[in-house]
C-alpha cells in the first residue's frame, strides 16, 4: 500500500460503495430486510476500518484521502436525504 493522497479518496469512495451494493445485492437475493439505515452505517464503518488501519501504518497522506472522501459522503449525503 501506498501512501498517496489519491489512493486514500479512491479507497474511501470505492470501498463503502462496493460494501453498500453488495449488501444491498444480498438483501435482496435473500429476502432479508434490515434497516434502511443499516447500509449507511456499514459504510461509515467501512471508512472508519480503512482510516484506522491507515493511521496505524502511519499512512498520512492515505488518512487525509479517506477523510476527505468521508466529508464527500457526508455533503452528498446532507444535499439528497435531508433537504
Amino acid at each position: 500500500m501506498k501512501d498517496k493522497f489519491y489512493l486514500g479518496v479512491l479507497y474511501g469512495i470505492a470501498l463503502p460503495l462496493l460494501a453498500y451494493l453488495f449488501g444491498d445485492f444480498l438483501q435482496s437475493k435473500i429476502a432479508f430486510h434490515l434497516r434502511p439505515n443499516f447500509f449507511q452505517i456499514l459504510c461509515v464503518g467501512v471508512n472508519m476500518l480503512i482510516f484506522q488501519i491507515a493511521i496505524k501504518k502511519q499512512f498520512d497522506a492515505l488518512a487525509k484521502g479517506v477523510l476527505f472522501s468521508t466529508f464527500f459522503y457526508a455533503i452528498v449525503f446532507a444535499y439528497f436525504f435531508l433537504r
